[in-house]
């Protein structure tokens, strides 16, 4: 039987993680990073091999004041991916359009701390979230954390409604 390296395992576990809302020119900036078509293949709608399930780089050039996007990086390489977007009839509330974590990093908990950075941006800006179009992978695996959070952050209303 092959033994396993621990060493390599263990270091694999320590990438470093960051976690940020960005406004979209700096979402822009980190996936073209100066080139005229992104450097990162996964960024593509997932129909062209992209990761991110609902991202389409067509649409963030479309109102991107109002929009800002949550992001997780491990190993300064993009995993999951959030937007949100303001409400036209509330500039106060924040849609959460996505979220989404690149299928190869799934179930490492990355989705929960993606959504507990709308919670502390939501809190740091002083806007209300509304989650209301819960696709039904979206309602099994997010409708809890989201609840969760809502209740950890009681400065934050937040709006939770049906599956589309």
């Amino acid at each position: 039987m092959e033994e396993i390296d621990k060493s390599k395992l263990e270091q694999k576990e320590k990438l470093p993680i960051s976690i940020e809302t960005l406004k979209t020119d700096s979402l822009i900036d980190l996936i073209y990073k100066g080139n005229k078509l992104p450097e990162d293949n996964r960024f593509l709608t997932t129909e062209e091999g992209g990761v991110f399930k609902y991202f389409e780089l067509k649409d963030i050039q479309n109102h991107k004041e109002d929009r800002f996007f949550s992001i997780i990086k491990v190993d300064e390489k993009i995993v999951g991916l959030s937007e949100l977007l303001k409400d036209p009839f509330n500039n106060r509330n924040l849609w959460i359009q996505f979220l989404s974590i690149d299928p190869k990093e799934q179930g490492k908990g990355y989705a929960s701390k993606l959504a507990k950075e709308i919670f502390d941006f939501a809190k740091e800006k002083g806007y209300s979230l509304e989650a209301s179009r819960y696709t039904e992978q979206g309602m099994l695996k997010m409708r809890s954390v989201f609840e969760k959070l809502s209740g950890e952050y009681p400065e934050v209303v937040f709006i939770n409604k049906e599956k589309l």
